[in-house]
């Protein structure tokens, strides 16, 4: 579910980047749809690394691990995941 989420928001970039490249979108515009996009895919991250910290539980793709790879695959997502929103969170600021 969390990974379809992700997959929906990337036409948003796609169409965002064209709009871009074909001058119809602004680069104060641009910056916005991208840092909206980061802080999403970040919430995505923290709350799937932090579900898999608590569960001991990690699904990638269609392989399933436990115990101590699915921790540090949890650990690396929560801390992309607050890297991401971090930068989406610096963007707005900087934007706005």
């Amino acid at each position: 579910m969390l990974h379809a989420a992700k997959i929906v928001l990337l036409p948003v970039v796609g169409g965002a980047i064209v709009a871009f490249g074909l001058a119809r979108m602004t680069p104060s515009a641009f910056a916005y749809t991208v840092a909206l996009v980061l802080l999403a895919w970040g919430v995505i991250d923290v709350w799937d690394g932090t579900a898999g910290l608590e569960s001991g539980i990690d699904k990638r793709g269609r392989s399933i691990y436990t115990g101590k790879p699915a921790r540090r695959l949890s650990v690396a997502k929560t801390i992309f995941g607050a890297a991401s929103l971090a930068l989406g969170a610096a963007g707005l600021i900087l934007i706005g």
